[in-house]
């Protein structure tokens, strides 16, 4: 009688092992599934933000967005004469003109 029930016992350990080991890793597996669905959500979404970034660095949006902001393309070089008040496009008549940062005659 000893030996049957020490069977007995070892066999229900076994069963309780092998339900423990299987729900652990039936836990595993959904934690693996979840982790890799949420990893090709996150890249789909960094895709679709660098597809973002990309369009908003073409020529064409940044020209808009800063027309939008009041830039405008720079035209020809204009000087002002402060002793006279006068602008001119001749350039500076200073002598150390040529050094003037933005004056290229």
């Amino acid at each position: 009688m000893p030996f049957v029930l020490l069977l007995c016992g070892l066999l229900g350990g076994a069963l309780v092992s092998a339900l423990v080991i299987s729900t652990t890793l039936a836990e595993g597996s959904y934690k693996i599934a979840n982790l890799q669905n949420s990893t090709s959500a996150l890249a789909q979404q960094r895709q679709t933000l660098e597809e973002e970034v990309a369009q908003e660095q073409s020529a064409q949006v940044i020209e808009q967005r800063a027309s939008q902001l009041g830039m405008r393309r720079p035209g020809e070089l204009r000087f002002v004469n402060l002793l006279t008040g006068k602008v001119t496009n001749d350039g500076p008549t200073w002598s150390g003109a040529v050094n003037a940062p933005g004056y290229a005659p």
